[in-house]
């Protein structure tokens, strides 16, 4: 924990407990980050880091307590969240559009990628009277896998809206576009992970500042005592909620026609259409098994044709 104090009175507060610290390199490479307001006597924001575990679950990472969403109090908070976690190769910060976030972002991870919330960019279409039919092209785009689906998304934007193409195209598609992206985002377009803490935490809020720390501890000393014993009975090689993924697009899998070309790749067909997958390289030609870090369809076709274990194709 640490305290910035002014007068005798502290300013800053920054908390992160030993599990969420000593868990962080388990986690997928991309943080989460918000700030809600507190409703006891002396207000102020609660800001809130995650990320999210091998089981797809919300992992807490951090905690601070400042006075309001300012350039001052970001860059605090990021400053000590740097100092708690440290860095990461190929990380990520993903937040609404937040200037002070990104402020706070750029000065003490400049080496990070920062995405936005692609709810957040929807919301502001709405609030443009943007059409249904375009929010709908906008969402296509943000999630595909393939650069040339999202090109194909954005052309069919700009033919019946031109407007809302160019004000989408003036924040760089690198930080809302899936495919666009530099880095792996896996499936964490949205905060709403750090949204749902929030609502986990709402009558925290309410509560004076050491009662609420103590009602998060509690919180988070359940979900980790818990999660612990299940990841400890499983005998899955991977994590519960990677097994059932795979088990849901093995059905479809054995649909498709796998034609091997060597020891590693094969050539597999979905409807007329070929992708090529390399099991070594863990890649296919729809892009998913590259960005989820998960056996798509098509690999898993190609991985129970040569009857190997589709979980030593996952992230490790």
């Amino acid at each position: 924990m640490s305290l910035t104090l002014m007068c005798a009175v502290f300013l800053y507060m920054f908390y992160a407990y030993g599990s969420s610290i000593a868990g962080w390199n388990h986690c997928r490479p991309v943080i989460s980050v918000d700030a809600t307001f507190l409703k006891s006597k002396y207000r102020g924001i609660l800001m809130i880091s995650v990320s999210k575990d091998a089981n797809n679950q919300i992992f807490p990472l951090a905690f601070g307590i400042a006075e309001s969403k300012n350039n001052n109090s970001y860059e605090w908070y990021f400053s000590e969240l740097r100092n708690a976690i440290g860095s990461r190769g190929n990380l990520i910060f993903l937040s609404d559009m937040h200037q002070s976030i990104a402020h706070g972002i750029a000065k003490v991870y400049p080496e990070s990628h920062h995405e936005i919330c692609i709810y957040h960019l929807e919301q502001n279409l709405k609030r443009r009277k943007v059409k249904s039919e375009v929010i709908k092209l906008f969402q296509s785009a943000a999630r595909v896998y393939s650069r040339k689906e999202f090109d194909l998304y954005m052309s069919d934007i700009a033919k019946v809206d031109k407007k809302t193409f160019h004000y989408l195209m003036e924040e760089p598609p690198e930080r809302w576009a899936r495919s666009c992206s530099p880095r792996r985002i896996y499936d964490m377009l949205t905060t709403n992970i750090v949204k749902s803490m929030n609502s986990v935490l709402l009558e925290a809020r309410e509560l004076p500042i050491l009662r609420m720390m103590d009602f998060i501890q509690v919180k988070l000393q359940r979900w980790f005592y818990e999660r612990r014993n299940k990841a400890e009975g499983s005998f899955y090689d991977v994590s519960c909620w990677v097994e059932e993924e795979l088990k849901k697009k093995i059905d479809l899998a054995f649909t498709l026609n796998v034609f091997p070309v060597d020891s590693w790749r094969s050539r597999v067909e979905e409807e007329g259409i070929t992708f090529l997958v390399d099991i070594n390289k863990r890649t296919c030609d729809c892009f998913q098994f590259q960005y989820d870090e998960l056996p798509c369809i098509h690999a898993i076709a190609a991985i129970e044709k040569r009857n190997i274990k589709k979980s030593n194709f996952c992230s490790d």
